[in-house]
């Protein structure tokens, strides 16, 4: 063999190992991010990555990662409800890491209102006050935060809706301006788009939902949650051409 083609085959092995150095790199980066799991949708792992670091900011996305992986990815109702109550044990650990924490305290609101709604009133008493309390602390820290807004304001709509407003503080004036500021804040988000669309309907509005929901289909979604919220967003479109609302 001359010293030539022998250079070359050198070299030739060095790049190929490099390479497969670089890319072995990147799939440990990747698969190391949970982040980037969650935006994918991967919210199982996304969830097991995180909920062992021990900061608010991973036990927040463990939160946000269960509480995605039971509402979107749920395989019965218990299985739903087991990923949920992982989402809420998640969210009181971040906010116990930082109170402060605007999205804490918003994925703990969360968690306690799905909850809530998949296992009865009697046993869920004190929880919309509890939820309130998380929303407005949250609104409190982070006055131009669109989760925030939105949330308190869907909170005040939903339960003057079911005529209960008064026992925990909540009112409809100014809820819907509420929401809608939130929304204005994120006007491209799909997943803010169907939440208002809730709101319009909670207040008679069944036009305006129509095409806050038409709107969410128009938008690019930016990760998984919202591209399960557009698939909501469709699915309600479609029964209220059958005429269900």
């Amino acid at each position: 063999m001359s010293r030539r083609v022998a250079r070359f085959r050198a070299r030739r092995i060095f790049w190929v190992a490099t390479l497969a150095l670089l890319a072995s790199a990147v799939t440990v980066a990747n698969a190391a991010d949970p982040g980037a799991l969650y935006r994918q949708g991967s919210f199982e792992a996304a969830y097991r990555q995180s909920v062992t670091v021990d900061s608010a900011a991973m036990q927040t996305l463990a939160a946000q990662a269960a509480i995605a992986r039971g509402l979107y990815q749920g395989e019965s109702e218990a299985d739903t409800l087991a990923w949920l109550r992982r989402g809420q044990d998640a969210a009181e650990e971040a906010a116990k890491l930082a109170g402060d924490s605007p999205a804490a305290l918003l994925a703990l609101a969360q968690a306690k209102g799905e909850i809530a709604s998949r296992t009865g009133p009697l046993a869920n008493l004190s929880v919309p006050g509890d939820i309130g309390g998380l929303l407005k602390r949250a609104v409190k820290l982070a006055p131009q935060n669109p989760d925030a807004l939105v949330g308190l304001g869907l909170w005040n709509l939903e339960l003057t809706d079911r005529g209960v407003g008064w026992m925990f503080g909540a009112r409809r004036d100014g809820a819907l301006a509420m929401v809608a500021k939130g929304v204005g804040l994120a006007p491209q988000r799909p997943d803010l788009r169907v939440q208002y669309a809730r709101a319009l309907t909670l207040v008679g509005d069944a036009s305006g939902a129509r095409k806050e929901l038409q709107k969410a289909l128009t938008l690019s979604p930016a990760n998984a949650v919202q591209r399960y919220e557009q698939r909501r967003a469709a699915a309600e479109l479609e029964q209220m051409g059958r005429g269900g609302g």
